[in-house]
């Protein structure tokens, strides 16, 4: 099994349906390599750009022998309401021959519009995802108090067992077909009042998220405060 399978499927698609370009990445970020106690952890990130999206990642990922998998993110030009996205998929999770599978879509204003924009659209997809037999995840540390008061209405993290890798990766065409779509549609916001909340949004976004989220915590223990925030600002921050 292709265990960057997500990787390879999204770098073609993207390319081909909107143009996705490389764009460059410190030499310091390209590779990050590291020793812990369940084996060495590789992040091999690669940042591209299109029309409407200031950043897409596709980082590919992988510990000891086994574990690896895919991590795609989608960030808009400040202009746009265009949502932040995410999708990952990563094979062997904790050895036991199961899949950590995670699909966020997580609107920059809470409000109405979002919700007719951005959230209905994946409601059925979302619904029918969950149908899937799966565990829930137990986070390494627990998240910050603004994740905790930010939850994405379209938020699925779940452990899946590798039996049903076809019909997750049908589910991951699925997400991107909708997402894709929205992407089409998205305009820039004339609405002044739209707009400051989107700033908000992002400026709270970019203080808190290094420290809020898990994955940036365990940067930080794995790389170090400077590369850890290197990685945030050339990749996740809004």
């Amino acid at each position: 099994m292709n265990k960057y399978i997500l990787a390879d499927m999204i770098t073609e698609r993207l390319t081909r349906e909107i143009g996705m370009v490389e764009k460059p990445l410190p030499e310091e970020l390209k590779r990050l390599e590291t020793d812990l106690p369940s084996g060495r952890v590789r992040t091999e990130p690669a940042l591209y750009q299109a029309e409407k999206l200031k950043k897409i990642v596709i980082s590919k990922r992988s510990q000891g022998e086994n574990l690896a998998g895919t991590l795609v993110m989608l960030i808009s030009e400040d202009e746009y309401d265009f949502p932040f996205t995410l999708a990952d998929v990563t094979f062997d999770f904790a050895g036991k021959g199961k899949m950590f599978v995670a699909f966020q879509f997580r609107p920059l204003v809470k409000d109405d519009e979002s919700t007719r924009k951005y959230v209905e659209p994946l409601r059925k997809w979302f619904e029918a995802i969950n149908e899937i037999p799966s565990e829930p995840v137990t986070p390494p540390k627990e998240p910050g108090e603004f994740l905790k008061k930010n939850v994405t209405p379209i938020r699925y993290i779940r452990i899946v067992q590798e039996d049903y890798i076809d019909e997750v990766l049908n589910f991951a065409q699925q997400f991107f077909d909708i997402v894709v779509d929205i992407y089409r549609k998205a305009e820039p916001v004339k609405d002044v009042r739209r707009r400051k909340e989107m700033d908000t949004f992002r400026s709270e976004w970019n203080e808190h998220i290094l420290s809020d989220d898990p994955s940036g915590q365990s940067l930080v223990e794995a790389y170090g405060q400077k590369t850890a925030a290197l990685f945030f600002d050339y990749l996740v921050y809004l």
